[in-house]
């Protein structure tokens, strides 16, 4: 595309104008309302795209593909009107003459590689999906939602998010949480700061670099006690980088890793069973019920379920245990008399046999976990666990990036705690109802 094909007699000013996007003009012939060809304002100047092989300024346009890209223009601000336009640009490709090695796309910032979508769109599209689902927005904005598309647009915007926030406080206690959604493990990374259970991030897989390159930007000196799930990759990677912590598995996880078995139980042998949201029921202290028309048709399901009876009186053995000043050798001997055909529980023995004296940790410290740790971690897994399918990223960014961080000025610089768990299950509920609902899309 040299000075041959179009000279700054083909650019439209008012289009380009309009267009808004300063690294682009748009060309007059081909172009209307909906339609705009475009070329980079570079093409009208000395300026050569550097060789990214050898940095030399000996390119030359060796080709030029069109490619086509969905855009948006707001008509009214105010009244939120817009319309979609498609661009087509004219991205020329340079041939470098020094090493004669690079053929290579002249550089944009308008637009990702790979996606259908200018930034300015993408980004208005990835902040509807931080709320409402990714089909809804596109379908609000008239666009295509390719699930190719979905990762890089949420991407790009969770960086620009990300960004954006305070550098972490480091709380004193920090606890990493293992939990379950649509069957992949993602750990999060929580933060107690008195009786306030803050969440601070969740974590795309749980490897020891993965951990590693969060856990980095924690102040070690800070952290003297760390809540960790039974898991060795976890386990490894704390002790490296905080050696001088205590590092303990909490009565919590045993209780949460119990009522995950029971609850695989249920689903397995209790279909049809006569109780209304039998899930909560079967997994609390029958003693708590507090209703005794649930009690007896639960005694009255179990009946014909003689594997969930023996697995449900099993698991209330250890909720009892729980509520004592229990010891890990009480638990080896809970472990001990599990029922020979109830192999979900052993995953609990598992705990026992090999972090036993993490366990021993626990019950060692002076100043246990806060009333509201267990509701608070339970509460977060159940509300992840409950929404719509979606990738890491969206899962991510609904949860970290859709909700306000708590903040606190210290030495005149403002640093977060994260999210309050409350204010995050609520928020996760909600954006889960949207979806389900499909509620109408909208600001």
């Amino acid at each position: 595309m040299g000075k041959k094909l179009y000279t700054k007699q083909n650019v439209s000013i008012n289009k380009t104008e309009n267009l808004g996007i300063p690294e682009l003009v748009v060309l007059e012939e081909n172009s209307d309302d909906i339609n705009f060809e475009v070329i980079h304002r570079r093409y009208f100047e000395d300026e050569k795209p550097l060789c990214p092989a050898c940095r030399s300024a000996k390119t030359r346009c060796s080709k030029i593909v069109v490619r086509k890209f969905k855009d948006l223009l707001w008509t009214d601000n105010e009244h939120k009107k817009f319309k979609i336009i498609n661009l087509f640009f004219h991205q020329r490709y340079m041939r470098c003459d020094e090493c004669k090695k690079s053929v290579f796309p002249e550089p944009i910032d308008f637009g990702e590689k790979g996606c259908k979508f200018t930034n300015r769109l993408s980004d208005i599209l990835a902040d509807g999906t931080f709320q409402f689902s990714y089909k809804k927005v596109c379908q609000h904005y008239g666009v295509p939602s390719s699930t190719a598309s979905i990762g890089e647009v949420m991407r790009r915007r969770i960086q620009y998010r990300e960004s954006m926030l305070q550098p972490l406080k480091t709380p004193n206690i920090i606890s990493i949480v293992e939990l379950v959604f649509f069957g992949e493990f993602y750990p999060v990374i929580l933060g107690v700061v008195d009786d306030e259970i803050y969440c601070l991030d969740i974590l795309r897989d749980s490897s020891e670099q993965t951990c590693g390159s969060f856990l980095k930007t924690l102040d070690g000196k800070q952290v003297k006690t760390i809540y960790i799930d039974p898991v060795d990759s976890l386990f490894n990677v704390v002790n490296q980088y905080f050696p001088m912590a205590s590092i303990v598995v909490t009565d919590e996880a045993i209780r949460r890793y119990a009522r995950n078995a029971m609850l695989a139980i249920i689903h397995s042998d209790g279909k049809r069973f006569p109780v209304v949201h039998k899930d909560r029921r079967l997994t609390v202290l029958q003693k708590d019920l507090n209703d005794k028309m649930v009690i007896q048709r639960i005694k009255e399901g179990m009946k014909s379920r003689p594997r969930l009876q023996r697995a449900y009186n099993h698991y209330q053995r250890l909720l009892e245990l729980m509520e004592t000043k229990w010891s890990v050798d009480d638990l080896r001997t809970w472990v001990d008399q599990i029922p020979t055909d109830i192999d979900e529980f052993l995953t609990v023995g598992d705990i026992v046999d090999v972090f036993g004296e993490q366990l021993n940790c626990f019950l060692a410290l002076d100043e246990k976990p806060p009333n509201n740790y267990q509701f608070a971690v339970q509460g977060i897994c159940d509300a992840i666990k409950d929404m719509p399918h979606c990738i890491f990223d969206v899962m991510r960014g609904r949860c970290i990036f859709s909700v306000t961080h708590d903040t606190v000025e210290e030495n005149g610089e403002l640093r977060r705690y994260g999210i309050k768990s409350s204010r995050l299950i609520d928020k996760i509920n909600e954006i889960s109802d949207n979806i389900r609902k499909e509620r109408e899309y909208g600001y």
